[in-house]
């Protein structure tokens, strides 16, 4: 007897699912085109802006990109000051840099008045394809509102002091200054000896003030620049703790932290997170609860100190104090 195993209908079963696994193939791309991606760049328009006169950024005057691509691309926009060195970039992707909007933003210099900016446009995947363009800057632009500002020594009425000492040789605001990181004025502080006093910039604050800023959220930004080496800059912050509307030592918390300047002649930007500053137990100084409270500072140094206790010249300058929220300057 011949006994046969196949069974057709298991067969007819399957065919239907082959038909459905290759039959029925989407011609959907998943994904961006290749082309697209990898193509040959072209320019629709070319790279520029609209402030060929150069851009007053006193009077809200923005500098507006523009430039159209054939692909969607990442690119870079940097500029860079041709007297200041100061930088500021700006990363995208598209097939254009129309929404690039400069309104004098900068990374860690300030960008000078009278400067020719150069504008370089670069691309991540097509980097032969490199466009390079320049605006003429008129004046700083007035950057404040991003912020709380204590002082860029350019008011009238001055919302700051100095305090000097024994060891201090010089403690003064210097203006109509050339080389000032903004503006046209900062404090210069120097001192001789084995000390780590020199002096102290100090800038007054109310609980009014500094109304919706947080400790864990606040940046206190400084520019500083020095020539001498070892020289550093000593941050106070000095809490009313008992809220009589005066600073005693004894009895009010003190914060600090210390920071060293390079000593290269050049400005260099300093953030701190205001958080970070650590509890100061120096001298008669108490401890009320160990924490930074924003509601009861009203006062904050910055001070001409050094990094050790050597016998030697030291000093730093200061330029454009300001509080931040979120993030540094």
């Amino acid at each position: 007897m011949y006994f046969s195993f196949q069974k057709p209908e298991l067969t007819w079963l399957f065919i239907p699912v082959l038909f459905g696994l290759f039959g029925c193939a989407k011609e959907e791309v998943l994904g961006p085109d290749l082309e697209s991606l990898y193509g040959e760049l072209e320019f629709v328009s070319e790279f520029g802006h609209n402030r060929p006169n150069g851009v007053h950024f006193n009077a809200g005057e923005g500098v507006q990109f523009t430039g159209e691509f054939n692909l969607p691309v990442l690119y870079t926009v940097s500029l860079i000051g041709q007297k200041s060195g100061a930088t500021f970039s700006f990363k995208g992707q598209g097939i254009g840099v129309s929404d690039v909007l400069w309104l004098g933003d900068c990374d860690g210099l300030f960008f000078q008045q009278n400067e020719w900016v150069h504008c370089l446009l670069e691309f991540e995947d097509h980097p032969e394809d490199v466009r390079l363009d320049s605006v003429f800057v008129w004046e700083q632009p007035d950057l404040s509102s991003r912020g709380f500002l204590l002082a860029s020594f350019e008011e009238v009425n001055p919302p700051f002091s100095l305090s000097s000492g024994k060891y201090t040789q010089s403690l003064e605001v210097v203006t109509e200054a050339t080389d000032a990181c903004e503006g046209s004025a900062y404090v210069r502080g120097t001192g001789s000896g084995a000390a780590t006093w020199f002096g102290a910039l100090r800038m007054s604050l109310s609980p009014v003030e500094l109304e919706g800023y947080e400790a864990a959220t606040t940046y206190l930004n400084l520019h500083v620049r020095s020539a001498f080496e070892g020289s550093a800059t000593v941050i106070k912050v000095f809490e009313d703790s008992n809220e009589d509307g005066l600073i005693t030592s004894g009895v009010d918390e003190v914060f600090t932290t210390k920071l060293a300047v390079t000593a290269d002649g050049e400005w260099h930007r300093k953030s701190i997170l205001w958080s970070d500053l650590v509890l100061d137990l120096s001298g008669n100084n108490v401890s009320v609860d160990g924490q930074v409270d924003m509601n009861k500072v009203i006062r904050l140094d910055c001070t001409v100190s050094q990094t050790g206790t050597a016998d030697g010249d030291f000093g730093l300058d200061v330029d454009y104090v300001i509080l931040t929220k979120q993030r540094p300057f």
